[in-house]
């Protein structure tokens, strides 16, 4: 009982940021009202690969309004998300819902449109991803991608993820240079169409979506990161908020798969 009281200030200041700061997405972003604690916590953490949080999404209710206001800062502070990959794995998560506008109807509709084909990988669970890994002969590798926060927002709309990312999440040995090769080979095929179609819809300006070339997605970068990209996020203040975080990211996919 101690413990459910002690969320209760930290609820309140939650809710406080989700109605007096960011008051107008609200208006923007109406049927998050529809996504319940319980859908939020049980439903879309899993979606995302990230169903170890849901005791903390639990606790603190976060529904949909809730989520669609939430920021790095917000998940480190109140949520316990310390893991910046994590954190990035979530955020994108919610682009996604801003993206279809937080209907869940419309996102299942989707899904269930690919979930016997390769396409549309922007709405993958991570369960349709651990599928396409099976589907890829890569089943003995397939589920070390549970709970590892992969998800397909994050493949298409994260520019620094890519085919070495992929291989570390998947737990592929660096030595299993064929499988690896055939993995960026099929991870190219998926992503670079995802990425090329929301660049061509954006016009080509947004940087975060514009496609990369095929070596840009298979190499690791020289600094052994999940890439050189830098996360380019509305929610950070200023640049130096956002050279911050791109050099804690750095090795912090290793950390968020259990890897030292």
């Amino acid at each position: 009982p101690e413990a459910r009281f002690a969320t209760v200030p930290m609820r309140r200041g939650l809710l406080y940021r989700m109605f007096h700061r960011r008051p107008e997405i609200h208006h923007k972003y109406s049927k998050a009202s529809q996504m319940d604690h319980r859908w939020v916590s049980r439903t879309w953490l899993t979606e995302v690969g990230l169903p170890q949080y849901r005791p903390a999404f639990e606790s603190l209710l976060v529904d949909g309004r809730v989520l669609a206001t939430l920021t790095r800062k917000d998940l480190e502070k109140y949520l316990s998300v310390s893991r910046k990959f994590h954190q990035v794995s979530l955020l994108h998560g919610i682009d996604l819902l801003r993206r279809v506008r937080f209907d869940k109807e419309a996102l299942h509709e989707r899904r269930l449109q690919c979930e016997d084909i390769d396409c549309d990988p922007l709405v993958w669970t991570n369960q349709r991803l651990i599928k396409w890994a099976q589907n890829i002969d890569l089943k003995e590798y397939s589920n070390n991608l549970a709970e590892s926060g992969v998800h397909g927002a994050l493949l298409v709309l994260e520019p620094s993820f890519n085919a070495d990312a992929m291989a570390t999440a998947l737990g592929i040995p660096p030595t299993k240079t064929i499988i690896r090769r055939h993995l960026t080979t099929e991870l190219n095929s998926l992503v670079m169409p995802a990425r090329a179609a929301l660049a061509a819809a954006s016009g080509g300006g947004d940087s975060s979506t514009r496609p990369k070339s095929a070596s840009a997605v298979a190499r690791p970068s020289s600094a052994g990161s999940v890439g050189r990209s830098s996360f380019s996020r509305s929610n950070h203040s200023d640049e130096e908020k956002k050279g911050s975080f791109r050099r804690s990211f750095r090795g912090s996919l290793g950390r968020a798969f259990g890897k030292k």
